[in-house]
């Protein structure tokens, strides 16, 4: 019993050394305990529920020291009414004002930060009147002439000391300007609150520090000559970021529908459709019609002519609105290089005038063997009658 009892009187004496250490702490004055007026509510509810804590904590400890004594249904009862009371205030505690807290450290700071500087104001003041009073005696006692120039300076320190407090009272909590700009302007901003509170400033306009820059050329030749050099450098970059979109880009181009009103001519009766040149020839003409608000005239019958020429010679490799240009070429060059010079037929030709088709594939089947043997019969005998004409 004695081993169980050691440790709630060790924190017992434990409890009394901490009241009595506070107590000496505490001011003397009573009246510096009563809470203020205009003070922060969360921290009275604070002190609230830590005083409650420690009274139910002490108490729990006290039937814990008296569980020898009384019933032993009614200990429990009050004891785990205790409990639940620790846990309900632990809860309020944790949940509700640790929080709360959190949220409003930053006005805390503030009204802490006044009232320390009030204080410090206070002391400050009642050091300089100590002072004051102090050299008013002895100069009172040395010289009537030195007692009422010492009281001036002395009136006047105070009062530039008042002044110099009153104001950085008020400026204690003020917004930080330089905080809400950046760059040029926040250093500016910064250096110059650095400079009214060193009290180096002159007050002398300095004005900004500005890049030197060339001044315009108003020469209509050079003017020109600018014009055509940034042309040509804005052909350039086109050509190059034309050529990049086209032959190196993965996005998806877009491109007229086929069957679409600017791929049919003439109401379809030219065969061949709209290309890349054309489109942008019309496009070109659409918007000067718009934006001039006239109609261009149509073309004259001799670029008629030349159109539809161009048009045969292109639509020729057109079909289904692509351009197979490669394909025909290469076609036209295979039949240039196997045709031959003064035969009547080509190589091809020759080819296709030998060939015999089957029903399921060209001649080396074996069934054309029959015609082939009548072919050669007849030739036999009209060679045969030419020889007996030529004899008569």
């Amino acid at each position: 019993m004695a081993v169980e009892v050691k440790p709630i009187h060790e924190l017992l004496s434990t409890i009394t050394d901490a009241f009595t250490a506070a107590k000496d702490a505490f001011p003397e004055d009573t009246a510096s305990f009563v809470p203020p007026t205009d003070g922060i509510s969360l921290l009275d509810v604070k002190n609230d529920l830590l005083l409650s804590y420690l009274q139910h904590l002490v108490f729990l400890i006290l039937l814990r020291l008296k569980n020898g004594s009384g019933s032993a249904a009614s200990q429990a009862n009050l004891g785990n009414n205790v409990i639940k009371k620790l846990i309900e205030l632990r809860a309020y505690f944790d949940r509700g004002v640790r929080p709360l807290e959190g949220r409003l450290r930053y006005q805390i700071d503030k009204v802490l930060r006044a009232a320390e500087d009030a204080g410090r104001s206070a002391a400050s003041k009642a050091q300089v009147n100590g002072a004051s009073k102090k050299a008013k005696k002895i100069s009172r006692r040395t010289d009537n002439d030195s007692d009422v120039s010492a009281s001036d300076s002395d009136a006047e320190e105070d009062s530039d000391a008042s002044e110099a407090e009153d104001s950085d009272d008020e400026n204690a909590l003020r917004p930080n300007i330089s905080a809400l700009a950046s760059g040029p302007l926040a250093n500016s901003a910064a250096k110059n609150a650095r400079d009214r509170q060193s009290g180096t400033r002159d007050g002398i306009y300095k004005p900004p520090r500005l890049n030197p820059t060339a001044m315009p050329n108003t020469s209509t030749r050079s003017r020109e000559e600018a014009e055509d050099t940034r042309a040509a450098r804005r052909r350039k970059n086109a050509l190059l970021d034309e050529y990049i979109n086209e032959e190196h880009s993965s996005a998806p181009a877009a491109q007229p529908s086929i069957g679409s009103n600017n791929t049919i001519l003439d109401r379809g009766r030219q065969h061949s459709s709209l290309n890349t040149r054309d489109r942008d020839r019309e496009r070109e003409r659409r918007q000067y019609e718009e934006s001039n608000f006239t109609r261009l005239p149509g073309a004259s019958k001799a670029e008629k002519r030349k159109d539809k020429a161009r048009q045969m010679r292109e639509g020729r490799d057109m079909f289904g609105g692509e351009d197979w240009t490669g394909l025909g070429g290469f076609g036209d060059r295979v039949s240039r290089t196997v045709a031959g010079g003064r035969e009547k037929g080509s190589v091809l030709d020759r080819r296709e005038k030998r060939k015999r088709d089957t029903t399921d594939m060209p001649r080396g089947d074996g069934v054309g063997i029959g015609e082939s043997f009548e072919k050669r019969r007849r030739v036999v005998q009209g060679r045969d009658q030419r020889k007996r004409g030529g004899r008569r």
